[in-house]
C-alpha cells in the first residue's frame, strides 16, 4: 500500500498551533456495558476506535485551511431510502449543556430503552479532548496503517453524496487538531466535516460494533479458560515439598550481585549496546558449582555468565527494559540491550519531524532479528570486550526477551520462520480489532515473491521470553510450532494492540515444545511492562498503561528470572516458581497472575463456540431501527437532493 504525499505539504501546518503530545483526558470509554457496545455502538465504537486512531493515524491536508463549509446536519442511513436526520447544533447543545431538543428527544428516547446509562457515556464520549501536535497527527496520516484506519471510518462516516468520508476526516481533523479552545473532540471532528451533510451508514457501523463486541466475548471466554485451567493447577504441590514460604523467598529475594553498565559501540548498530554485568568478586570452582565468598550459587557457572539479549518494541529503545536488564544482572545474567533504530524513538522523533514518511521500513523485519545475531557475533569475538571484573560471558548459552515487536524479534532468532506466503494471502485484513495485524501486514512488502518464509534462527538461543508478542499472521501455526527452545509467553488481558485471545493465547496451543508456559496479567495493558525513560514521543495516558504498571513490571522481573534461572543455568530449585501453586499466592488482588503449560487446542475452541454468538441479535437491532425510523417522516426528496449534491470540493482540495 503507498500513500503518496506532496513533499511542501507540512510547511503550512508547522505554522499553526502546536499541543502538548497525545495526553488525553480521562473519561468516556471506561463504564462502557458490553451491552451498549453490541447495541447502540454501531457509530460510536468505530468513533471510538477512530479518536484512538487518531492519536497515530489521522492523514491531513497539504494546504488545508479551514472550510467556509461544514457539517450542518447528520444524517442516519438504513439502507438508500430509510434515514433520519438531525441537525449539527442539537447534538452539540446537548453534549455542551445538557440540553435536548425536540428532534433530538426521539434519538435518546431509544437510547434509553437499551441502556438507562448511556446517555453521559456519549456526552463524555463525544467531548473527550485528545491535544495531539498537528504535525504528528499529519506524519501518521500518510502511513499505510493510517490510511487503512481512515478507510475504515469512511466506510461509516460518509459524505452527503455518499462518498467515502476518508477525506473529509482529514481535513476536519486538521482544524480540531489546530483548535486551541476545543481542541480534537469527536464534536469538533463532526462539526469541521467540510461537506454540510455528514452521513452515517448504520449497517455498517452495526456490523463493526457487533465484531468488536464477538472480539470481547471470545477474548473473556479464552481469558476464563486460561483462569480456570489455573486454579485446578493451583492445588498441585511443589516439587520436592518445598515450603510456599522458602519458595517465595526465593523469588522475590534481591540479587546477589553489584551491577556494572557498560555501553559498547558495535559496528551492526548505529546506536551503543548496553550491556549489565554482574561484578564478580573473589571467586572460585567447588565441584561444578561456583562460590563467591560465603554465596553458593547452584548449576554451572564455569562457563561464563548466561546471557540475555533485551529487545523493545515499536517507538521504544534500548532503555524501556532497563530496570528488567540491571535485575537480571543482579542475579547472575549479562543482560545486553539492543536498540533497533528502525523502529526505536528515534524513528517515531523522525517521524513527526517529517524526516521519515512511514512507521518503520520494510525491511525493519529483517534487520530487527539480523540484529541480534550481529550483535552475539560481535560482543563474543571481541577480546576486550570482558572486563576485567566482570567474569567471563557465555555467548553459546544465549536467553532472549521481546516485547511486542520485540516479541516478533525473539520468536524469529528463536526459530519462528516469518511467513510470507501466509501475509500475502491474509493482508490487507478486513476490520479488526487487532491493530497488530497492521503491523504485522507490512512485512508482506518485502518484495521477496520468490520466497514464502524468512528464517532467522539463532542456534545459540536457548530461551525465549515473548512479552505481548504478535505472532498470529507473521508466523502462524506453522511457524511457531518450529520453535524448539524453552518458551514463556507472557500476555495482557487488555492488550487493545496485540489481544492476547489471537496473538498469545491461541498462538500458544500452536507451540509443540514440551517446556512452555502461558503467563496472564489479568488487567494489564499492551504498555504496562514498558519501563517509563522520560524521552517517549508520547506520553501515554493512565488508562492506556493499565492500572499497576510497578506491579506488572515487579511481574516481569520474577517471573522472567525463574524461567531464565530454570532454562539457561539449569537451577532447578526456580522451576517451581512456574506453576500455579506459586503464582496463586504471589498474585497481587489489583492484577491478578495466571500460568498455564498446557492448553488443548479444541478445548479452547469449544470455549470460543460456547461464546460465539450468531447475528440474530443485528438484525433483530436492525429490523427494530428500520420499522421506527419508517415510522417516521421520510426525507422530501428535495432535501435528498440537496444532500446529494453537497459541496464535495473541500474533499478533493485534500488530497
Amino acid at each position: 500500500m503507498n500513500i503518496s504525499r506532496p513533499s511542501h505539504y507540512l510547511q503550512p501546518l508547522r505554522n499553526l498551533p502546536r499541543h502538548r503530545p497525545s495526553r488525553v483526558r480521562r473519561g468516556g470509554y471506561r463504564g462502557f456495558s458490553q451491552r451498549w457496545l453490541q447495541r447502540i455502538g454501531m457509530g460510536l465504537v468505530h468513533m471510538g476506535l477512530f479518536q484512538v486512531g487518531l492519536q497515530g493515524a489521522i492523514a491531513l491536508s497539504p494546504h488545508f485551511t479551514k472550510s467556509a463549509q461544514a457539517a450542518e446536519r447528520i444524517t442516519f442511513s438504513l439502507g438508500a431510502t430509510i434515514e433520519r436526520s438531525l441537525s449539527f447544533d442539537s447534538l452539540e447543545r446537548y453534549v455542551e449543556s445538557g440540553e435536548v431538543t425536540e428532534e433530538l428527544a426521539p434519538y435518546l428516547s431509544y437510547i434509553d430503552r437499551l441502556d438507562p446509562n448511556a446517555r453521559e457515556q456519549i456526552r463524555s464520549l463525544l467531548s473527550q479532548r485528545a491535544d495531539l501536535d498537528v504535525v504528528t497527527v499529519a506524519q501518521f496520516a500518510y502511513t499505510p496503517q493510517g490510511d487503512y484506519l481512515l478507510s475504515q471510518a469512511g466506510e461509516v462516516f460518509r459524505t452527503g453524496a455518499r462518498l467515502s468520508g476518508r477525506k473529509g476526516l482529514r481535513g476536519a481533523a486538521i482544524v480540531s487538531a489546530a483548535d486551541a479552545e476545543e481542541g480534537l473532540t469527536i464534536l469538533n471532528v463532526v462539526r469541521n466535516f467540510p461537506t454540510p451533510v455528514l452521513r452515517v451508514d448504520i449497517r455498517r457501523g452495526l456490523a463493526i460494533a457487533n465484531q468488536a463486541g464477538e472480539a470481547l466475548r471470545l477474548s473473556d471466554a479464552a481469558l476464563d479458560l486460561v483462569r480456570q485451567l489455573a486454579l485446578q493447577q493451583a492445588t498441585e504441590p511443589f516439587p520436592g515439598n518445598q515450603p510456599p514460604a522458602d519458595l517465595l523467598d526465593l523469588a522475590t529475594s534481591s540479587g546477589p550481585f553489584q551491577v556494572r553498565k557498560l555501553s559498547v559501540r558495535v559496528k551492526a548498530s548505529p546506536q551503543p549496546v548496553d550491556v549489565y554485568l554482574p561484578q564478580l568478586p573473589s571467586v572460585f570452582v567447588d565441584g561444578g558449582n561456583v562460590r563467591f565468598d560465603n554465596l553458593r550459587l547452584e548449576g554451572d557457572l564455569t562457563n561464563g555468565w548466561p546471557a540475555v539479549v533485551i529487545s523493545h518494541g515499536l517507538g521504544n529503545d534500548r532503555a524501556s527494559y532497563a530496570y528488567l536488564a540491571e535485575y537480571l544482572a543482579s542475579q547472575g545474567f549479562a543482560a545486553i540491550s539492543v536498540e533497533h533504530s528502525g523502529s526505536s524513538t528515534e524513528q517515531l522523533d523522525a517521524l513527526v519531524a517529517g524526516r521519515v514518511d512511514e512507521v518503520v521500513p520494510n525491511e525493519e523485519f529483517v534487520s530487527r532479528p539480523m540484529l541480534i545475531t550481529q550483535v552475539l557475533d560481535e560482543l563474543s569475538a571481541n577480546p576486550n570486550f570482558n572486563h576485567k571484573n566482570a567474569g567471563v560471558i557465555n555467548f553459546q548459552n544465549v536467553g532472549v526477551i521481546g516485547q511486542s515487536f520485540g516479541g516478533y524479534t525473539a520468536f524469529a532468532v528463536a526459530g519462528a520462520p516469518v511467513n510470507l506466503a501466509r501475509l500475502r494471502n491474509s493482508c490487507p485484513p478486513s476490520f479488526s480489532v487487532n491493530l497488530s495485524l497492521l503491523l504485522q501486514c507490512q512485512a508482506a512488502e518485502l518484495g521477496m515473491e520468490d520466497s514464502d518464509s524468512l528464517d532467522f534462527t539463532d542456534e545459540r538461543i536457548k530461551a525465549v521470553i515473548a512479552i505481548n508478542p504478535m505472532t498470529s499472521t507473521i508466523f502462524g501455526q506453522e511457524g511457531l510450532a518450529n520453535v524448539a527452545t524453552p518458551t514463556l509467553v507472557i500476555a495482557s488481558s487488555s492488550d487493545t494492540v496485540a489481544p492476547a485471545l489471537v496473538e498469545q493465547i491461541e498462538p500458544f496451543t500452536w507451540l509443540t515444545v514440551d517446556d512452555r508456559y502461558l503467563l496472564m496479567l489479568e488487567g494489564a495493558s499492551h504498555f504496562s511492562t514498558i519501563g517509563v525513560t522520560g524521552v517517549e514521543t508520547f506520553q501515554l495516558p493512565p488508562e492506556l498503561l493499565g492500572p499497576v504498571p510497578e506491579v506488572a513490571q515487579r511481574y516481569t522481573q520474577v517471573m522472567s528470572n525463574a524461567f531464565l534461572q530454570t532454562y539457561l543455568r539449569g537451577d532447578r530449585r526456580y522451576q517451581p516458581i512456574l506453576s500455579s501453586a506459586f503464582t496463586t499466592r504471589f498474585s497481587q488482588p489489583e492484577m491478578p497472575l495466571s500460568i498455564i503449560s498446557e492448553l488443548d487446542p479444541e478445548r479452547l475452541a469449544r470455549s470460543l463456540r460456547r461464546a460465539a454468538v450468531d447475528d440474530a441479535e443485528t438484525q433483530e437491532i436492525l429490523q427494530a431501527l428500520e420499522k421506527e425510523m419508517q415510522s417516521e417522516e421520510t426525507p422530501s426528496k428535495e432535501m435528498q437532493s440537496k444532500e446529494m449534491q453537497s459541496e464535495e470540493m473541500p474533499l478533493e482540495d485534500l488530497h
